[in-house]
This record gives C-alpha cells, structure tokens and sequence, in this order.
C-alpha cells in the first residue's frame, strides 16, 4: 500500500520531481524537489532554477562527503535531508538557507556544529542524531526560537547544554537517549512548558531532576530508562497528569515511586524493569497498589522485580482490564516457586483475570515450576514466552484450550516434561517445532504454514511424510526469518529421503544464521549448492552430524563471519576446493572444528592467479577452535588468526619442523592468544610454538606434563600473559621466572600447590597475579615483596591461606586487592596502611575478618570498598565509629 500511495503521489507531481538517477527528467526548470545521488556537486549542474527547489534529499552518498555548494544555491530550500551523506562537517553555507524548517543531517563526524545554524530562525526540525563527535552546542542556539523537534540522540560526547538552550520554548520533541556525558539537563527542561516527548535515556550524569517538573503539563513521552544518577522523583511528577509513556527501567536507585505514580491516570505505558536493587526494595512499598489503580494501562513491564514487593498482593491485576502486554521476566527471588498442593500464589494465579491480555512474558524465571491452571482463561491471549524457564516441568491442559494462543516460545526449557500431544491441534510451539506423526499420511508439519518467526528451529524431520508437506509451508515466503536450523535424529528411520524434504524447505533470504543438522543423504539440492544466491545475508553456518558429506555446500560467502563444523566422518582435508574456492569467505572471523576424526589436512594457504602468488585462506580470521581432531595436521603455515583454541590436538601442535619461520613466513603468522587444553604431549614437544613470534598470550588448561626445553622457553620470551589452569602437580614449573616481560600471571585450580616458589620473585614486569582454588596453598612467600610492579593481586577459593607475609607491605604499586572464599583468614595486618596507592579493596565471603585494622585510615588513595558475605565484618563498618574511619572512601558497598 506504501508504494501504490508513493506512485501515485509520484504520477501527481510528474515534473514537480527532479531525480537524479533518472536518464531522463521532463521539466527540470520548473522542479521543486530533489532526490539526488551525489552531494559533492553544484546543484546547478543537475537544475538550471535552484532557486525553485523546495526539498533535497540525497540518495546512496554514504562513501561521498558532503559540500556545501552541493545545495547552498537552493535560496528557497525549505527541507533538507542529508541522512544519505558521508557528513566531515556540516558546511557554513547552511546559514544561508534562511527558509529553511527541516534539517536532518545525522552522524556528523566534526566536533563542531556551524554557529550559522543558529541564524536559521525559520527551522522547526533538526536532528543531528549519531554526531559521536559533537561536543558542545553552538552557545547561541537559543536563537532559532521557533524550533519544536530536536534530536540530539547518539552524541555521546556531548558534555552540557548551552544557557540559551532553555529559550527552546516551542520545543515539542527533545530526544537525548544516549548522550551518556552531558550533565545538567535539568536545569534547562523545566522552561520547556511545550513538551509533548523526552527522552532522556542512559543520561547517566543528568543528576537530580528538578522539583518543578510537573510544570511541562504537556508531557505524554518521558523515557528516562538508564539514569542510574537519578535518586528520587519530586513530588511534582504527580501533576503530569498527560503522561501516556513512561519508561523508568534500570533506575534503580528511585525512592518514593508510589507517591511519584499515583494519579497518573492516562498512563498507558510503564516500564520499572529492573527499577530496584536490594538496598532499595522498603522504598518500594506500596507500588502494587498503586499498579493497581493505573487503569489505563496497556503494557507493563516488571522484568527483574523483586519478588517479597509482589508476593502477596493478590488484587494488583484485578484491576488491569485493559493491560495487553505484560512482561514479568526474570523475577527476583521466588515468586514462582513450587508450593505444597492445595497452596498457589496469588500473584500469579491472578494474571488469569486479564481478560485482554495479548501477551504474557515469563521468560527467565528459574524458579518458575509450573504454570496455573488459571491462565487458561486468558481468551485473547495470543502469545506465551517461557523462554529460559530452565525449571518449568509442566504446561496445564487448560493452556492448549486458549484458541487466540498462535505462538508459545519454549526455548531453553531443560526440564519440561512432553507436553506436544496437548498442542497438536493448538498454538505453535516456537522456536523449537518438533514434527510429529499425526496419522499414516501426514505429520504436524502444515502448522508452520502461517508462521513467520524471527528464529524458527525445526527438529525430527524424518517424520515428515511427504514432499508436499514440506512445500506447504512455504518457508521462503517468511520474511521474518533471521535464524534458521534444520535437525534430523541421527540413526531413525525416514518416510521421504532428507535430500527430497531439504529440497523443498527453500529458506527466505533474510536468513543470517543457518544451522544443518542429523542430513543423510550423500548430496544437496540446488538451493543449497547455490546458496550464496539464496542466503545473500548469510553470517553463520553450522553444520553437524552429516556422516555421508564430502564435498561441503558453502560457495563463495561473502558475508560470512563464523563457520561452525562438527562431527563430519567424511570429510578428510581442508583446502581451496574445500570452501568453494580461492577467496571464499573474505569477512570470516570465526572458525570452529569439533569431532572430526578423520580430518587429517588443513592446507592454509593456496596460489591464485598466474603467478601463482601464496594467500592465507580466510585472511580476516580473528578466532579459531580445532577440538577433538586428533589426526589433523595444519600445513604448510599457521592459519593468520588472532585467537587460537587447541583441545585435544596433540598433532595440530606437535606436527611442525623444529626452526622458526623468518621472513614472509613468520610476519605472516598474527596468532597473538594461544589456548591448549588437554594436551598429552610435554610442553617439549610443542614444536607449533617456533612458528608464533607475535604470541603474547599463552593458557594452558589441564596439560599434566609443562617440562620444556632451553629452545621452546626461548619462544615465549616476549610473553605477556601466562594462564596456568587446572594441574595435580605440587609446585609450579622451573621455567617459570624466565619469562622477562610476563606482565600478568593467572593460576588457578592447583589443588596440591602448597606455596609459591621464590622462582616468581624473578619477574619483575609482573603487574597482575591471580590465585585461584589453590585449596592447599598456605604460604605466599616473605620474597613477596620483591614483586614491586604489581598492581592488581586477586586470591580467591585458597581455603587454607590464612596470613599475608610481611614483606608485601612493600607492594606501593598495589591499585586494587580481592580477597575471597579465603577461609582461614581471620584478619588484615595493620601493615595494611602501608599499601598507600590502594584505590580498590574487596573482600567476599572471607567469613573470618571481622574487623578492618585500623591503618585502613591512612589509605587515602582508596575509592572503592565492597564487602560480601562477611556478616560481622559488615556490622563492624556499619558502627558509628567504623564509618567516621571509613569516611574518606567514596564508594563503599557492604551486602
């Protein structure tokens, strides 16, 4: 209807229309508006009177930057459109578009808009949105008095508002979402008596609001989700009594909702997601009645609420008859929690009385065990998201009776019980449609036909009985589509071959992410060997389970970012011809390889052209994961990746010649991050280190034998990060202390280490040291000391740690210090004081301390203090005396 509407517009105007891309434009003279597709040129050159144009819109110049003389001729320009421009800067010529009442001109990547647009005294919109690099608004933009929409949504560089901002007195929309750096948008608002919409969205230095808000009486829009500065409303909120929308999420700091709420009688809209936290929840009282008395309501969402602020109220809902949308995800606590029979929760057992409720979103709920039987009697409901409920174990049958009910999102659910037999003839369960038998001739297929979701995962497709089952759907008509899998059970019997029902399942081609599973059948149809053509979008494929392939069905991609390839029995080598081709996948990012027994060659590199000159095979990669491919052997070069993951491939590491590449070769190699998990080999053998000059980061996951040599410690001189994870051994590897440049050092889950050997003392770039679930260490070492450049140490689950030597008083660059699940300890050293550049100290669950010494006093570099799980630690601060000792810390937090 849009385009017939457009045309016919088009056929009214004819020559009024002056378009670019167009061979051919009768009437060029007498044109009024422009489309055009470059906005470098004169507009002369496109019309001899631009003088008559009255709009320009410029089409396709995102790669073109934006010249003035492109539409400074154009006298009478009364609307400008510059959203299709590459925009430096916005030229000065704009001020002589004295005419001019719209400018859209966003992402303008100059720090400075023209003080010309202030002369601009006509203009009634402007939107600069994106503009990152804006930082101040040109002082006198007061100035142009007739503005009414302003949007200003992206700059987030953007430090304050000019004085003259409060001039905007015509302002009717003010968009500032995201401008995360301005600060003192209060105390420009509140002159602003003609606000219909403010967004002030992830402000999060606005500050307090001003008491004289209620004064914008026009107000039906206010979002002002993320302004986590923001403590309390004024008690002026309440005269805002035109208040349609209203979005407080993730406020979490508000006190006093229930006064600020109350009366808002035209409220249609209310969003308190996440508008809590522990410390806050008494502030809260009161609001469910209050809810309750909002009868205009037609969404509500609650998403993270705590559940003791709703538990027992059982009358919040009976008065919500218009409410249509209702979002109670990710419930804090256990509201939902499985109760004794005879026993339910009112709170929930009264959603049932909604009568126009549409949409009911429980997403999330963990402790959610089942649903009521009472939601059945929601007749309008038309659908039901349990996505994530990983402890739901039922539906009740009166949910399948609800006729309205099209859709049921059941993704995640671990523990739910069988439940399709109530839906056959019901909703859809979606994303994961399960095909199903419904008679000799015919399989619950036919159901998808008028669905349209954005993820769409279709599993046990061996019930399905015939081709024209499959063609019914018509799957590429569904347009909405993003995310696309299709599952056959391994080893079941099929009614109609996989490459007959894959044949018909043709997928729209908004597909982004496919994912082919459990396929049989030794070839693929043409869509599928074609599927450059037909999935232009594609991002990601996964393909799985697929015993008979040989030959993958990838071809040239240019999209594509992550390739996913597990348990493929046939295939045996990776080459050019592997992927389609030379060049095949350009933007790929992510590689991941699992299972694959019989892969025994991954050729990295292939010659193109007639010279037969050497490329990289996906020469974008950044993240690559071979696991359980025990045969494979990579060749002739390292792939040129950034992260690395190796699980399991004793030849992938061991199977390369004992001298470093040099030149082409080794500048080549840009693997930067090396994991290797469960690797049988010594770290002797680990010959794939010669070959990684820019390595920097090294983690070692569960390899038992670290024992090297003189030329494999040689190659990781330049290292940066060390990750020592999971090892039975009792004392940590000789070559330890030469690593040189080693600035970071993660051990973890240790269990036989029982000190740190004075070995560590050697590294004397190391900034940052983690011990982790090391249950028998005891004893840090009097060389601790010797560590001077550390700034970070974190000692967690080293249940038997319970003293810090005296030497680590001499840590003056320590910045920050967490301690816990250390039980043992039972107090901090007086010396503690001496850490005199401590900016951070947390301390969790170490149930021991009680107290803080009393040098903590002398920490006047200290800006954060977080204390967890220690009760009488807590209680200590918490006393009169404590926090007079404590005053000088700005960020204090004890739970």
């Amino acid at each position: 209807m849009h385009d017939l509407v457009h045309d016919f517009a088009r056929s009214i105007l004819f020559d009024a229309v002056l378009d670019s891309g167009k061979k051919i434009n009768i009437g060029v003279s007498s044109c009024r508006y422009g489309m055009l597709r470059d906005c470098s040129k004169p507009l002369e050159l496109v019309t001899p009177s631009p003088a008559k144009i009255r709009a320009l819109h410029f089409l396709g110049c995102g790669k073109i930057e934006l010249h003035g003389v492109a539409f400074s001729s154009a006298s009478c320009l009364r609307v400008l459109d510059l959203s299709g421009c590459s925009i430096l800067r916005l030229p000065a010529s704009i001020g002589q578009l004295k005419q001019l009442r719209y400018l859209n001109a966003p992402g303008m990547k100059n720090r400075m808009i023209p003080k010309c647009i202030t002369k601009l005294s006509k203009l009634n919109f402007l939107s600069l949105c994106r503009s990152r690099a804006i930082s101040a608004l040109p002082e006198s933009i007061g100035e142009i008095e007739g503005l009414m929409h302003l949007d200003l949504s992206g700059c987030s560089r953007l430090k304050e508002l000019p004085k003259s901002f409060g001039k905007l007195r015509r302002l009717v929309h003010l968009n500032l979402s995201n401008c995360s750096r301005v600060k003192d948008v209060s105390e420009y608002i509140c002159g602003l008596t003609n606000l219909e919409y403010l967004n002030l969205s992830v402000c999060r230095k606005i500050g307090f609001l001003p008491r004289t808000l209620g004064s914008l009486t026009e107000l039906k829009y206010l979002n002002l989700s993320g302004c986590f500065g923001i403590k309390e409303l004024p008690k002026s909120f309440q005269q805002l009594k035109n208040l349609v929308h209203l979005d407080l999420s993730c406020c979490n700091c508000v006190k006093d909702l229930s006064e600020a709420l109350d009366g808002l009688a035209k409220l249609q809209y209310l969003n308190l997601s996440y508008c809590h936290h522990y410390g806050n929840q008494f502030r809260l009282r009161g609001l469910p009645e209050v809810i309750g008395n909002l009868t205009s309501l037609r969404h509500l969402h609650l998403s993270g609420f705590l559940d003791n602020i709703f538990g027992n109220q059982s009358g919040v809902m009976d008065k919500l008859l218009e409410i249509g949308y209702l979002n109670l995800s990710t419930f804090q606590g256990n509201i939902f929690q499985q109760l004794p029979p005879g026993q339910s929760h009112s709170f929930i057992e009264c959603i049932g009385a909604l009568s126009n409720l549409e949409h009911l979103n429980l997403s999330n709920n963990v402790s959610l065990y089942s649903v009521p039987e009472s939601l059945g009697n929601l007749r309008k409901l038309h659908t039901l998201d349990l996505t994530g409920c990983i402890g739901l174990l039922w539906l009740p049958e009166s949910i399948s009776k609800i006729q309205s009910l099209k859709y049921v999102l059941m993704k995640d659910l671990l523990r739910l019980k069988s439940t399709l037999s109530c839906f056959n003839n019901g909703p859809i369960l979606l994303p994961n449609f399960v095909v199903q038998a419904v008679d000799k001739k015919s399989s619950n297929l036919g159901q998808l036909l008028d669905a349209n979701p954005a993820e769409l995962d279709i599993s046990s497709l061996e019930n399905v009985k015939s081709t024209k089952e499959a063609k019914g759907i018509k799957l590429s008509g569904k347009r909405n589509i993003v995310k696309l899998k299709f599952d056959w059970t391994i080893g079941t019997k099929r009614y109609v071959e996989d490459m007959e029902v894959l044949r018909e399942l043709v997928p729209p081609s908004t597909v982004k992410y496919f994912e082919l599973r459990g396929y049989h059948s030794t070839s693929f149809p043409t869509w599928l060997m074609g599927i450059a053509h037909c999935l232009p979008n594609l991002v990601k494929i996964k393909i799985v389970d697929l015993s008979k392939c040989s030959i993958l069905p990838l071809g040239q991609l240019p999209n594509l970012k992550q390739l996913v390839l597990g348990r493929m029995k046939s295939i045996t080598k990776i080459d050019a011809d592997f992927c389609g081709g030379a060049r095949a996948f350009p933007q790929l990012k992510t590689f991941d390889i699992y299972s694959m027994e019989r892969l025994q060659e991954w050729n990295t590199t292939y010659s193109c052209g007639e010279d037969g000159v050497t490329e990289f095979m996906f020469p974008n990669l950044q993240w690559l994961s071979i696991s359980d491919c025990p045969n494979l052997v990579v060749k002739p070069l390292p792939p040129r990746v950034t992260w690395w993951k190796i699980e399991g491939g004793e030849s992938v590491i061991s199977s390369w010649g004992g001298s470093v590449h040099t030149g082409t070769s080794s500048s080549s190699c840009s693997v930067t991050n090396l994991v290797v998990k469960f690797c049988t080999l010594p770290l002797s053998q680990w010959s794939l280190l010669h070959h990684l000059p820019a390595l920097r980061h090294l983690t070692i996951h569960w390899c038992a034998d670290l024992t090297s040599s003189p030329e494999i410690i040689q190659d990781l001189h330049s290292l940066k990060s060390l990750s020592l994870d999971g090892n039975e051994q009792a004392e940590l590897p000789d070559w330890l202390g030469d690593l040189p440049s080693l600035q970071e050092l993660k051990i973890t889950m240790y269990p036989a280490l029982t000190e740190l050997q004075e070995k560590i003392r050697q590294l004397m770039s190391l900034q940052s040291l983690t011990l982790s679930s090391c249950q028998m260490l005891t004893s840090l070492g009097e060389w601790f000391g010797s560590l001077t450049s550390l700034q970070e140490l974190h000692i967690s689950h080293c249940q038997r740690l319970n003293s810090f030597p005296e030497g680590m008083q001499y840590l003056t660059s320590l910045l920050s210090l967490h301690l816990s699940y250390c039980e043992s300890i039972s107090a901090l050293p007086e010396w503690l004081g001496n850490l005199t550049s401590l900016k951070t100290l947390q301390i969790w669950e170490c149930r021991g301390i009680k107290s803080l010494p009393e040098s903590i006093e002398q920490l006047t570099m200290l800006e954060h203090l977080e204390i967890s799980g220690c009760p009488e630690l807590k209680q200590w601060c918490e006393l009169e005396d404590s926090k007079t000792k404590l005053a000088h810390i700005k960020n204090k937090c004890f739970w």
